[in-house]
């Protein structure tokens, strides 16, 4: 075997079969059970709206999952934004950024979650001497994308003006990543942005195909995919998907934004951001290169299975950007 090749991580590319595709699968099959069989069986992309429902309602009552899920006694909230949360972490609005890192690190987090996926992250960094902080946003981030960016922006705004730092560090996942481009790029936040550093975001966009479009082809497949999309993930789920104006307007003119670093950290066993690589950013000129680090957690752990849910908090995930944040500090004291 070659040098190169030993070079290599040593893992097998998944099937590209979203987690949330495997959900509706299980889901599906419920229905299909009380539908009928033979010639009168309907075709997969021929449900109809209360087909569609009805997978939603036996999803959300399924008494394996009615205990992960919270009341919705308005029947408003997306599925996603009734899970209940992972972990407590707490603002200590009484920490200072000091001399060494003066840069205060914002944690943002992914659709369908709250900050309690950073309980050890936020633990490990404040060890390592940064004050950190992290907010609640967007419905979990299941509202419109620019909605949720107009609240981190603005938390943002609170962190710099209460910690006195001109600049802060961002550490977002998933769409976390997305809604601080969003304001980075489209409500002029940039200059006050020292680093990136993202887990797993679909800066590039993710597939429908990645979620349930290979159950559901045609036209109407694609409607009732929307349809479910949306009844999991809110208004930003369809914002996500390639193509979508969002995607487009964060990523137009070039990846990058003038003066800030980025580290864009993804895994190979990524079922939901398909494919994996639209997590990584392209420098937009040759002298950019140094501004952008792209890295697979299997290059770490060649043994490594994250999946995408667990990037926050995976002990593999939270080295690699403690890390990022050390190369911040040591390069501010070369400099």
């Amino acid at each position: 075997m070659s040098a190169e090749s030993d070079k290599q991580p040593r893992f097998q590319r998944p099937d590209p079969v979203a987690d949330l595709r495997r959900e509706l699968t299980t889901a599906l099959k419920a229905v299909w059970r009380n539908l009928p069989t033979g010639d009168q069986a309907p075709a997969a992309t021929e449900l109809t709206d209360e087909v569609v429902q009805e997978i939603i309602t036996n999803y959300a009552e399924d008494p394996r999952r009615h205990e992960a899920l919270v009341d919705d006694a308005t029947a408003s909230l997306p599925i996603l934004a009734r899970a209940k949360h992972r972990g407590v972490f707490e603002d200590d609005w009484r920490t200072r950024p000091t001399a060494e890192r003066p840069w205060p690190v914002i944690l943002v987090h992914g659709t369908g979650t709250t900050k309690g996926d950073w309980q050890e992250l936020g633990t490990d960094l404040r060890r390592d001497g940064w004050a950190v902080f992290a907010p609640d946003f967007g419905m979990r981030a299941t509202g419109p994308v620019r909605d949720s960016a107009e609240q981190v922006g603005a938390y943002i705004e609170a962190v710099l003006g209460a910690t006195g730092a001109s600049q802060a560090v961002i550490v977002g996942h998933s769409q976390g990543g997305v809604v601080a481009r969003y304001w980075m790029r489209l409500l002029g936040g940039y200059p006050k942005v020292k680093h990136l550093v993202s887990l797993a975001c679909p800066h590039h966009g993710t597939t429908v195909g990645g979620v349930v479009s290979p159950l559901l082809r045609s036209n109407r497949g694609e409607a009732v995919a929307n349809s479910v999309v949306h009844t999991w993930f809110g208004a930003a789920g369809l914002e996500l998907i390639t193509g979508h104006d969002t995607i487009k307007k964060i990523n137009e003119g070039g990846d990058l934004d003038p003066g800030v670093g980025y580290t864009n950290i993804a895994t190979h066993f990524d079922t939901v951001i398909q494919p994996p690589e639209t997590c990584f950013l392209t420098p937009n000129t040759p002298e950019d290169a140094d501004r952008v680090h792209n890295i697979w957690v299997e290059n770490l752990d060649t043994d490594a299975v994250v999946l995408h849910p667990a990037m926050p908090f995976d002990h593999r995930v939270r080295a690699l950007v403690r890390a990022a944040l050390a190369r911040l500090v040591a390069h501010a004291a070369e400099s």
